[in-house]
């Protein structure tokens, strides 16, 4: 048998060479059961090592899409970021601002942690707040992302950026004249419901609010089986819709949400596949996922029936695949959903 002779890479253009490195570089974020614990930017972090021009070439299809599911990927990022702003200051070819090359960025559940304990007043003038230079160098780019995904817990990450960003942005500019320091108008919230008030009880939290175009919800992310109502797609029909929105859409402080253009959300129950007959384990199961296009803008809004809404056309439902992970308790029988698989894959698109 013949030997096949090697692709004669070296004789294709620089530019063409370049192009098969960025589409190399895009992650892939479907898990299968071989590649489980891949990381989805390895690809792109191994051809950063190739060369500078490599490296500058392959960081924007890394950045596209950032996934900081714990908390320990966030320091990562942020030693990142201190990093790049080190070779700024010396003026090294490796220096990539990140800042505007975010397209999407994720925050998994990463709690607040606990505060610091005080300082003595004589070592206060020569130490700086770790969490206040972490916010200085997270904020430009959590907010230049146009569409940004926390779950509920990590909202903390926001407030601390949009308080740095618009102290910064009124010492600087007229706040009625120039536009406000962020690109964000597509907000994701995943998980349980938490509170509103530090975003609505400050100037610039109820100003980033009010430049929302989107907002969705991914919740729950973890439920029990036997209190998810199912659905058989054979009889597909608005009976099964006759019931109304969650509860906790009412606490939401529409009013605040000026811009407002459509609310997507995922419905608590399972669309039944043959797949999810016989076996609900490590797969995709289809549920609904809910947009309305007129969404409310009074804090006295009384919600419909969902089949209210797909009717008048102010509404419509999809069914969408998402990965989901039973429980280990042999008790209690629940589901996980693996919002971020989803999202990163475009669920909301």
């Amino acid at each position: 048998m013949q030997a096949t002779s090697p692709f004669p890479f070296a004789n294709l253009s620089t530019e063409l060479i370049l192009l098969i490195f960025a589409h190399a570089a895009r992650p892939t974020f479907v898990e299968t059961s071989d590649d489980a614990s891949k990381n989805p930017y390895a690809s792109a972090l191994s051809l950063c090592h190739v060369s500078k021009i490599v490296r500058r070439t392959v960081l924007p299809e890394l950045l596209r899409t950032v996934l900081l599911p714990e908390y320990t990927n966030v320091t990562a990022f942020v030693r990142t970021l201190r990093m790049q702003q080190a070779f700024a200051l010396e003026g090294n070819d490796l220096r990539f601002d990140y800042a505007g090359r975010v397209d999407r960025i994720w925050f998994g559940r990463i709690c607040e942690p606990p505060p610091q304990a005080p300082v003595q007043s004589n070592f206060a003038s020569s130490i700086t707040s770790e969490l206040d230079a972490d916010f200085s160098l997270l904020a430009p780019v959590l907010l230049s992302a146009p569409s940004l995904a926390l779950d509920f817990e990590s909202l903390w990450l926001l407030y601390g950026c949009l308080e740095y960003a618009w102290n910064s942005h009124i010492h600087n500019n007229d706040p009625e004249r120039v536009p406000p320091p962020w690109r964000t108008n597509n907000l994701t919230l995943v998980g349980e419901f938490n509170r509103w008030r530090p975003l609505t009880s400050t100037t610039e939290g109820s100003a980033f609010l009010a430049s929302i175009s989107r907002l969705s919800f991914l919740s729950p992310a973890r439920a029990e089986t036997h209190l998810l109502p199912t659905y058989d797609p054979c009889f597909d029909d608005l009976e099964h819709r006759k019931y109304p929105l969650p509860e906790w859409m009412a606490s939401v402080p529409w009013n605040s949400f000026k811009r407002l253009r459509t609310v997507s959300l995922v419905l608590p129950r399972i669309v039944l596949t043959a797949a999810a007959k016989t076996s609900l384990s490590e797969e995709n199961v289809d549920v609904e996922l809910l947009t309305l296009f007129d969404p409310p803008h009074s804090a006295y809004w009384e919600p419909k029936d969902i089949s209210a809404y797909i009717e008048s056309g102010e509404g419509h439902i999809v069914s969408v695949g998402v990965r989901t992970k039973l429980g280990d308790s042999p008790i209690q029988f629940s589901v996980s959903f693996d919002w971020e698989e989803a999202w990163a894959c475009g669920l909301l698109k």
